[in-house]
């Protein structure tokens, strides 16, 4: 009986277990199938988009990206996630430091109680790190407040660059100063990180003001505000993105973190004014400060050195702006006093005998080619911009002007063309001087235009087109160094400027022209052309 009994109860045991199994099996065949749905936006009519996590098999909901209109794509559930983040926490969080000791200057701004919080400041100040830190700093206190359930993203944060190409160097200089122990994941496409308790960091550009919408915002940090195009646009969107419920420092409203070197009287300077007490447009809310580069004490002595060449090679008013950090009414205008020397009056006719010169910036059909023609005296007598000519079309147009021109010397950019365009030229039997812009040529010749512009040592008519492009032509001093010039926008034009380049390429003033005295000799009759 005992026997049967034990029998029977092994047998029962069997079928249970035989019964779990194969419920398990359904289960786990279930879930399976749930699991091709990770990473595919369900239709945007759903709750949500689900997912099931690597780690514990259970299903879980993914956010949704207004702003990308796509759902995210993790691989762990929410718990998983943050058991994940807490675990590289506790190994590695003694060991997770950040080198900086900030300089004077630094710790003004770090000691403000202000929300918003701008630095007006020299190259090389310190200023992009300066924000960082303080970035980094004020995220990690809203990463520790107790917030709600409904707070998504629990804490949310953006860093604005001019460009999208600025963007890029944020994007990595970030990289390299946020702590890797906090990070949970990295989307390098998107330039976004997620961080333990649910913080969100972007990276985004001002190209598009329109873009910088549709969600609430606990922090942001501009860089470069001076250079950003429709800034008060830009900062219209922000600012109320920062005003959104529960956001901030214990829901008091977001922060923002606003540095460049001045651009003129914008609105950059605008947004400094903002925060300085006495000034009619203060608002307590803010607090700015300007420092000139020499205000940073680790500066090294080859960055002394440079900025002494740079006093050195360029006019005093962009010294002031990118050393001194002076906000002036030009800005980074290229030629800012352009209209004085828009007084050319005289005839666009060629006088026998004068020699001219041609400045010949080319241009496929579909852009503007430029040419500009000089005299000896350092005059523009004829100024032409054209569109929709092909190759064959401008070689005849600017050999015609040349013969025109008692057979002017052409000066051509051959940057981006090569020699096909100069060689056709020469076989119509023009002289050619085909220049090709490197960095240090294109410097050295603008400053040379922007000198003679600057002495009113030269005269050219008052052309509308022209003088819109030379007061648009700017400068751009680059974190490498370098020194870029260009319109203002990829929108804009710098043809004719680049014609008036060449033309005054080898140009210099003559202080006195006397007449030749003597007698010419050994000349056969009608040796001269007419």
């Amino acid at each position: 009986m005992k026997k049967s009994k034990f029998k029977e109860g092994i047998i029962d045991i069997i079928k249970a277990d035989a019964k779990e199994k194969e419920e398990q099996k359904k289960e786990a065949e279930k879930k399976r199938q749930q699991k091709k749905l990770r990473g595919s936006a369900r239709p945007r009519t759903d709750a949500a988009a689900y997912g099931i996590c690597e780690t514990c098999n259970e299903e879980f909901k993914q956010d949704w990206y207004e702003t990308k209109k796509r759902w995210s794509t993790y691989k762990k559930c929410p718990a998983c996630r943050s058991k994940l983040a807490y675990s590289k926490v506790k190994e590695k969080y003694l060991e997770g430091t950040i080198e900086y000791v900030p300089h004077e200057g630094q710790n003004l701004v770090h000691k403000s109680k202000a929300r918003f919080k701008v630095i007006a400041a020299g190259a090389r100040w310190g200023k992009d790190r300066c924000c960082m830190m303080e970035f980094i700093f004020k995220f990690a206190q809203m990463l520790s407040e107790d917030r709600g359930e409904d707070l998504v993203p629990k804490v949310h944060a953006w860093l604005i660059a001019p460009t999208y190409r600025m963007s890029r160097q944020i994007w990595r200089e970030f990289k390299y100063y946020f702590p890797r122990q906090w990070i949970v994941e990295v989307w390098e496409t998107d330039k976004m990180l997620e961080t333990i308790n649910g913080g969100i960091i972007e990276v985004r550009s001002a190209d598009d003001p329109d873009a910088l919408v549709g969600t609430g915002l606990d922090m942001v940090l501009i860089t470069e505000a001076g250079r950003i195009v429709k800034l008060e646009e830009v900062w219209a969107n922000i600012e109320t993105r920062l005003m959104s419920p529960g956001r901030g420092p214990n829901g008091t409203g977001g922060l923002a973190l606003i540095n460049s070197v001045p651009r003129g009287r914008n609105f950059f300077h605008r947004m400094y004014r903002w925060g300085q007490k006495g000034d009619t447009y203060y608002d307590p809310d803010w607090e700015s400060w300007n420092f000139p580069s020499f205000a940073n004490p680790y500066l090294a002595t080859n960055d002394i050195e440079y900025f002494d060449r740079i006093k050195n090679r360029f006019p005093e008013r962009f010294y002031r702006q990118e050393v001194l950090a002076e906000f002036i009414a030009e800005g980074n205008s290229v030629f800012p006093t352009a209209d004085d020397c828009a007084d050319y009056r005289g005839s666009s006719e060629p006088v026998h005998g004068e020699i001219y010169v041609i400045g010949y910036d080319p241009a496929k059909e579909v852009d503007f080619s430029g040419v500009v023609v000089r005299n000896s005296y350092g005059e523009v007598v004829n100024v032409m911009q054209w569109t929709g000519k092909p190759w064959p079309v401008q070689v005849e147009e600017i050999t015609r002007l040349s013969r025109y021109y008692n057979y002017a010397t052409v000066v051509i950019d051959k940057t981006g063309i090569g020699e096909a365009l100069p060689s056709m030229l020469e076989q119509n039997g023009v002289i050619v001087d085909a220049v090709h812009f490197t960095s240090a040529v294109k410097e050295r010749l603008v400053n040379h235009l922007a000198m003679l512009i600057e002495q009113k040592a030269i005269s050219y008519p008052d052309h509308a087109p022209l003088l819109e492009e030379l007061k648009d032509y700017q400068y751009l001093l680059t974190k490498t160094g370098f020194i870029r010039y260009s319109a203002s926008t990829s929108k804009k034009h710098d043809d004719l400027v680049t014609a008036m380049i060449l033309a005054f390429k080898d140009y210099n003033k003559p202080e006195i022209v006397l007449p030749y005295m003597g007698m010419l000799g050994g000349l056969k009759k009608k040796t001269f052309i007419a």
